[in-house]
């Protein structure tokens, strides 16, 4: 079994990589070994072969690199590779003979036998454009020939060549497809041959689990994909694995473009229908929220008020009616107001399924949003949906419509399931959700402190809401969930759109956060919105929040190892002052107590006075980390963050370096800030979103702090540092 993430971290320095692959997309091998270099000092010489002798020998303190000392391939350290290490030494031999090579995996085998011995089976009569196994298949034929060199047939019924690759299209109803699921998979090895069992998505998710616990590969970015370099690769007899997913929607959006699904998206498990490919089999037709998420009220009221003589249900819509959503809900008792909800729901799937033909609902899977729109204000005063809201909260009357009309829909599209956004958390009385009902829980809460560990106590954010309310709700509707049937969903908010410059602090909350909302709370899906702009850990938080919601049951120590590793493959060999920075961002970000992502300002997401006093001790990581970067690519994320960090930096040391007394850090701050000044000018870097009053100063000025400069006054009650 291929277990790469130890090495990465055990080394300092990699002889080189190798980029293969399209423009569009880089398949980059890692050489996590020289050949020969037994003792990983760089070069591969007679000290080299003596340390073999001595391994072979079982002389005390003696060791190798494995890969690096098995020159023949064979999976074990010999004398015969000890001879060919004095052949090589001797000029009758050279390493290159015996080197990978362009190869990532200088041997791939199946229970002992070449992979270049097996054919790709799927089933007899399988439409290869309409089938999740035949895709899987197409995977894993692109994948090994790209690590192993070998380039295997895909035939249908029987196997063409010695061995075979089965791949199982399991019927989802039989009794093994209901345990399995739509994501559940299992392979095994039996007799020399691999079979891969999978309902609709089960096929293609076995295959990325195969291939990054096996070959090597790490799907971690929708630009590049690592492949680790090995000697031997076995996948041995009797191997067996199941695997169950415990959330059924899985959802990590907005750091990656819709384009990079085969690259990102699927290898990562993600099954949400935001993503590329949701009316395809090829993928498994996707889970979840299919054309809106918030706002559904606003599009259905948009298509009920449209002309009904109008020739398309595209036309009618638009040429509808736009209610501004930011003030006004429907009405939730009317039979009126929920007519023209129901038709505008009715017609809108129409449009999405008929006219536009862009997505197919299908059963357990699919669902549409029928929610309020995207605020908490506006709501609906007349006598009888303020009766509701007085026994179960604005919440009430939310799922009150949306049980009449997930009854409704059943008539058009039966088993089609309804979910509703929901960000007021009154716990109801006596309006409880259908049981084909979903609920979208918006987190309100602290974003500082880990759900479930009771960590807010009695402190409020600016907001007025802490995790305290937040906890007690959750438990309430997951109790409520569990008794009617309807699934619980979770909307994850770790981002914020309002201060690009300044990363949100709570990357290994992500971690705390989703296994405890999986084990404490009964949720059965996480919307993650990620995003904003890549310079922060965007891209890293993305990635460990898609490892942790395909897997859940993780240990902590494991989600470290993936930190670490994303560190080393996306900013270089500087892994390890990376995280010790993470650490020293999160403990920042622990002092400032209660917060919001996406409302406080960065004053308040972290403790200023410690930014002040460890600038320069965050700094220097920072540098480290950029002086070991291997590529271009490395380097200008590094330099991205610095010029990130000196802006938060210089806005916390800007009292005491540039209005103190002493000269020699005034000079350093004002270099400083024309450098961070100049970069995010010279790369045109978005500061904030589109709808925020903030800009990039006109010039440069050091009276006041970059964070005042940049993103103006505080709110008022907020005090400036110092």
């Amino acid at each position: 079994m291929k277990k790469v993430i130890s090495i990465v971290l055990l080394l300092g320095m990699l002889s080189g990589m190798l980029s293969i692959g399209t423009a569009a997309h880089n398949y980059v091998v890692d050489d996590t070994y020289m050949l020969g270099d037994v003792n990983r000092d760089g070069v591969s010489d007679a000290v080299d072969a003596l340390e073999v002798s001595r391994y072979l020998a079982d002389a005390q303190g003696a060791s190798v690199v494995w890969d690096a000392a098995d020159m023949d391939a064979d999976g074990v350290v010999s004398a015969f590779d000890a001879l060919q290490f004095k052949l090589c030494l001797a000029g009758a031999k050279t390493w290159a003979d015996y080197e990978n090579g362009e190869k990532a995996l200088y041997r791939f085998t199946i229970a002992g036998n070449p992979i270049d011995t097996y054919s790709l089976v799927v089933p007899a009569g399988t439409d290869p454009e309409n089938s999740n196994a035949h895709y899987a298949a197409e995977m894993l034929q692109k994948h090994i020939k790209i690590a192993a060199g070998a380039e295997l047939p895909i035939v249908f019924g029987e196997k063409t060549t010695e061995n075979g690759i089965y791949f199982h299209a399991v019927d989802e109803l039989s009794e093994q497809g209901l345990e399995l699921g739509l994501d559940g998979y299992i392979y095994e090895v039996k007799e020399g041959q691999l079979h891969i069992y999978g309902t609709r998505r089960g096929n293609m998710y076995a295959v990325y689990a195969i291939m990054e616990e096996y070959m090597g590969y790490r799907f971690f970015s929708g630009e590049q994909t690592y492949l680790y370099k090995s000697r031997t690769v076995d996948v041995p007899e009797d191997t067996y694995l199941k695997r169950i997913l415990p959330l059924t929607f899985r959802f990590v959006g907005q750091t990656f473009g819709r384009e990079t699904s085969q690259e990102y998206f699927f290898p990562r498990k993600m099954n949400g229908s935001q993503i590329y490919g949701n009316d395809n089999d090829r993928y498994g037709t996707l889970t979840g929220p299919h054309f809106i998420n918030a706002h559904s009220f606003g599009w259905y009221y948009r298509m009920a008020t449209g002309p009904q003589d109008a020739p398309t249900l595209e036309e009618r819509y638009q040429n509808g009616t736009q209610v501004d959503e930011l003030s006004w809900q429907p009405c939730f008792t009317s039979d009126a107001s929920y007519d023209q909800m129901f038709t505008g729901l009715y017609l809108c799937i129409k449009l999405i399924t008929e006219e536009r033909a862009n997505h197919t609902l299908r059963r357990e899977s699919s669902s549409m949003s029928f929610s309020i729109c995207d605020n908490t204000k506006g709501y609906c005063r007349c006598a009888d949906c303020s009766t509701i809201y007085a026994t179960n909260g604005y919440a009430g009357g939310s799922v009150y419509i949306a049980n009449r009309a997930v009854k409704d829909i059943q008539q058009y599209y039966p088993d089609l399931k309804l979910y509703l956004i929901l960000y007021d958390h009154t716990i109801p009385q006596d309006i409880f959700p259908e049981d084909d009902l979903i609920i979208m829980f918006c987190h309100n809460g602290c974003n500082n402190h880990v759900l479930g560990t009771g960590g807010c106590g009695d402190n409020l954010t600016q907001l007025n809401y802490s995790n305290k309310y937040e906890e007690a709700a959750l438990q309430a509707w997951g109790d409520i969930c569990a008794q009617t049937g309807a699934e619980l969903w979770f909307w994850y908010y770790p981002v914020t759109y309002h201060y690009y410059l300044v990363g949100c602090p709570n990357i290994y909350n992500i971690y705390a956060d989703i296994v405890n909302l999986v084990s404490m709370y009964n949720v059965t899906g996480v919307y993650y919105e990620g995003g904003g702009r890549t310079y922060n850990f965007e891209t890293l938080k993305a990635y460990i929040a898609s490892r942790v919601i395909a897997d859940p049951d993780m240990t902590e120590e494991e989600f470290m190892e993936i930190v670490k590793e994303y560190l080393y493959m996306y900013y270089g060999d500087g892994q390890e002052e990376l995280f010790d920075f993470i650490l020293m961002q999160n403990e920042a970000g622990d002092r400032a107590g209660c917060f919001v992502n996406n409302y406080d300002r960065p004053r308040q997401m972290y403790d200023f006075t410690y930014i002040d006093e460890h600038y320069e001790e965050m700094r220097a990581l920072l540098v480290t980390a950029l002086e070991k970067a291997r590529t271009d690519a490395q380097r200008e994320r590094l330099e991205t963050m610095i010029a990130c960090f000196d802006f938060l930096g210089l806005s916390c040391v800007h009292y005491r370096y540039y209005k103190g007394d002493n000269e020699e850090l005034r000079q350093l701050y004002m270099e400083r800030y024309d450098a961070m000044y100049n970069y995010i000018k010279d790369h045109d870097m978005d500061i904030f979103s589109a709808d925020e009053p903030y800009s990039l100063p006109g010039s440069i000025s050091y009276k006041e702090d970059p964070m005042y400069q940049f993103y103006g006054e505080e709110r008022n009650g907020v005090t400036r540092y110092p």
